[in-house]
Order: C-alpha cells, then sequence, then structure tokens
C-alpha cells in the first residue's frame, strides 16, 4: 500500500533493482505499479497524490505491507463457495485498466471477489480472476537487473497461530497435509508459494511481517521486504508506517 506515495515506493523498489510495470489507472479510481514474478506479482497501490482515492475499502490502510490476494479461476464460482461456507462475501466485482501488449493499448481485466467483512481480521484478503493473464505476465516485465523471480514466502504474526491457520485452511479449502504445525510457528503449503504464521503480540493482531524473495525456486532467501526495507531505505516514507 502506497497511498499517495506510489512515485515514492517506486523509487525504492527501482533503486533494490526491481523493474516496474508503467504506472496503470484503475476503473475504480485507484493506481498501480507492478513487480512481475515468475507465478505472482507484488502490486504497488496508490493514488495520485493532491487526489482521494475512490476505492473505499483502501483509504484508510497505512503505508506498508498491506494484503494477500488469491488467484482463483472462477470468480463466480469462488463466490458462491465462500458464501455457502459462511464467509461475510461480496458480489463479484470487475475491475480493469489501461495496459499495453506487443506495442497495442489494451484493456488488463479482472473479476475480483471481496469481503464485507474480512475473513482473517488485521489481514485484508481477496480473491482476484485474471481474464487477460497475458497482458499482465509479459516477458519484458519478467527480468529484474537484481535477478529476482520467485516469491518465496510470506509471514504472517499472529497472537494465535493455529486460530489463523485454521481460519486460513478454511478460507482456502486447504487439505490437512498442507498445514504443518511446528513448536513456533505453522508452515501452509500453497502450489506456488509458503505462508508462514508466527507468534506474536501486537495492537494490530493479525498483519504481514515480510515478504521473501529469491532469484529461483532452489535458492534461499535473496530479498526481504518488511517495515526495515521501506523505512531506512527511503526515510520519507517513515513516519506512515
Amino acid at each position: 500500500m502506497a497511498r499517495d506515495s506510489l512515485d515514492e515506493l517506486s523509487n525504492i523498489f527501482t533503486s533494490q533493482g526491481f523493474q516496474l510495470t508503467p504506472l496503470a489507472h484503475h476503473n475504480l479510481g485507484s493506481s498501480n505499479r507492478l513487480i512481475i514474478l515468475k507465478s505472482s506479482y507484488i502490486e504497488l497501490l496508490g493514488w495520485e497524490k493532491e487526489k482521494q482515492t475512490q476505492r473505499a475499502e483502501i483509504a484508510h490502510q497505512p503505508i506498508g505491507l498491506d494484503a494477500l490476494v488469491f488467484r482463483t479461476d472462477n470468480a463466480n464460482a469462488c463466490y458462491r463457495q465462500l458464501k455457502e461456507a459462511g464467509f461475510a462475501v461480496n458480489p463479484v466485482q470487475d475491475l480493469s485498466r489501461e495496459g499495453d501488449f506487443m506495442g497495442n493499448k489494451v484493456l488488463v481485466e479482472f473479476k475480483t471477489v471481496r469481503f464485507s467483512e474480512q475473513p482473517i481480521p488485521g489481514l485484508r484478503i481477496y480473491f482476484c480472476e485474471h481474464l487477460t493473464p497475458d497482458y499482465v505476465w509479459q516477458k519484458q516485465w519478467l527480468t529484474h537487473p537484481n535477478k529476482t523471480q520467485d516469491l518465496q514466502k510470506i509471514t504472517i504474526v499472529s497472537p494465535n497461530i493455529k486460530e489463523t491457520a485454521t481460519r486460513f485452511q478454511s478460507l482456502l479449502e486447504l487439505a490437512d497435509n498442507q498445514l504443518r504445525f511446528l513448536k513456533d510457528c505453522v508452515q501452509i503449503s500453497l502450489p506456488n508459494i509458503t505462508l508462514w504464521i508466527q507468534p506474536q503480540d501486537s495492537p494490530k493482531g493479525v498483519s504481514i511481517e515480510r515478504v521473501s524473495l529469491n532469484q529461483s525456486a532452489s535458492d534461499t532467501v535473496d530479498f526481504i521486504i518488511d517495515h526495515h526495507f521501506l523505512t531506512h531505505t527511503h526515510s520519507s516514507l517513515g513516519t506512515h508506517l
């Protein structure tokens, strides 16, 4: 989440060897730039300076690691399943932004499933169906000067790691063997990433602590994005976190 500091946050990542997609604008009033990785991406989301966002769900989010977005192949089916499971889910929403593909102007389109009440308090979570994935995972955006290719794991902190893990299992319809309960953490294995849930008492409750990236799937962690990275790489963002 960049709020109205999207340019400043983009400069942080560019200075650390990431290639970002050009600035784009959503039909809902927000703007973004992306760090495209092999099977995922990091979105820098905000709005232009001197403007107030039209998206109520992000209007008051602080700058920093903000949301988990899970991919679905069928947003309408995802909505029905979540509703039947008892989650406070909103109707499917159409989202789009402008883009370029092979020298042509294109419309990058999505369907999103959001919640009226977050399934895990403290985390902003939603599901996204990519209708035009080729417009997002373009070869030209997959090469970063720092050689980063993969999003390896996301570390989440929680005052009750078992409760949070169980909530994720219900939300994502995970099999028992996808969860590994250890003494001081719970590991959740997804097809392209691992979620680590670690204990921590915090006024914020459950939150995203850090994101770990690497240069290949077999590498150890090569890069970590966390509060320290954001505040010490560019001090002008520090007061917003």
